[in-house]
């Protein structure tokens, strides 16, 4: 009997916190107006689709930062994306935990559109020009109650033509939040550049809102697997929808683990004595684990055939407990445009914060 009550609360928690997320998420809509420059990278995340409830490592810097109080250890990233054509991305980021005070980190991402014709009015070839977008933002997470966490991110994003001499610069501001239920469950929101970012009269990325939800679906020690669903706002209507899943093969679900760890420093005000939920965890045990993701995006603004991602991420203990590598893939199919690929290459590294 006990225990069916303690469900029913669970449920009932539950679709009271998502209520009150999706009308807060519904304000901010009706306030929101504004143009978009997306730079996001990441291959978690991009493999997945959905990400903003399952956010805990340094991808969490731009997609949101309220999942940066999750991170165990330090962590630095990464990512080069060759994309269409002359078109390349590169990214890199660290991310530092202070433990009970939060967590800080910092991302930059490059991004070359490579060389074009340019022609005059009667259309002859005068040479070539070429853009470049930067942007850098200093992102931070902290633990605000139990288990409800949030975040901000405050950057700029320039844009750069060359030869002519036209550039841009605007200041963006993002925040977050992320509760979680039980250790099995995450709801999340995320606000990207709150209010649009202007430079020289002009919008150079637009707002967005996405909302999320995840669920650990599997708890095992040699297997894990997570679910998770996106909805995103832009320009005043949900744009588009994305559902996704992360299968850990070989350890338990680092989603599950690390929410558990959080709940116990919460309860008893310590790490101590953490074995029972780190058990299997690569940092802690010296293994190799694999992860495998898989997404689906659809848009709902606009009639388009569905786009696909996936991908994958090998984790090796170098140092036990002091020094993890991460190798990781991921990959967009678009039913327009040619398939992407994200190489990233991370590290986890320094005192785990729970030893």
């Amino acid at each position: 009997m006990k225990k069916e009550m303690y469900v029913q609360y669970l449920i009932f928690r539950t679709l009271s916190i998502s209520f009150y997320i999706l009308s807060v998420t519904l304000l901010i809509v009706s306030f929101s107006n504004a143009e978009t420059l997306d730079s996001k990278m990441g291959a978690r995340p991009l493999g997945m689709s959905a990400y903003t409830a399952v956010a805990d490592d340094i991808n969490s810097i731009s997609w949101n930062p309220a999942g940066l109080s999750l991170v165990q250890n330090q962590e630095t990233a990464m990512i080069y994306a060759p994309l269409y054509t002359d078109i390349n991305q590169s990214y890199i980021a660290y991310a530092y935990p202070f433990g009970k005070w939060g967590t800080g980190g910092i991302d930059f991402s490059y991004l070359n559109y490579g060389s074009f014709d340019w022609r005059d009015d009667t259309g002859r070839d005068v040479g070539d020009f070429s853009r470049k977008d930067y942007s850098i933002y200093v992102s931070y997470g902290l633990n605000l109650m139990e288990s409800l966490s949030i975040g901000a991110a405050i950057g700029s994003t320039s844009i750069k033509i060359d030869p002519l001499g036209d550039s841009a610069t605007g200041i963006g501001f993002d925040m977050g939040a992320l509760y979680n239920i039980a250790n099995r469950a995450s709801i999340g929101i995320a606000l990207d550049n709150i209010g649009g970012v202007s430079a020289s009269d002009r919008k150079i990325a637009r707002q967005k809102i996405r909302f999320g939800t995840a669920f650990s679906v599997i708890n095992k020690q040699n297997s894990g697997l997570v679910i998770a669903l996106d909805i995103e706002e832009q320009q005043r209507k949900f744009d588009t929808i994305y559902s996704g899943i992360e299968w850990s093969v070989f350890t338990p679900s680092s989603f599950y683990v690390k929410r558990k760890i959080q709940e116990r420093y919460l309860t008893l005000g310590k790490y101590k004595d953490m074995a029972d939920y780190t058990e299997g965890l690569p940092e802690k045990k010296g293994k190799a684990s694999l992860y495998i993701r898989g997404g689906i995006q659809k848009r709902l603004s606009v009639d388009e055939p569905m786009a696909f991602s996936g991908g994958f991420c090998v984790k090796y203990t170098v140092i036990p407990k002091k020094m993890t590598l991460k190798i990781e893939h991921a990959f967009a199919w678009h039913p327009y445009l040619d398939t992407t690929h994200r190489l990233s290459l991370g590290l986890e590294f320094g005192k785990l914060i729970y030893d």
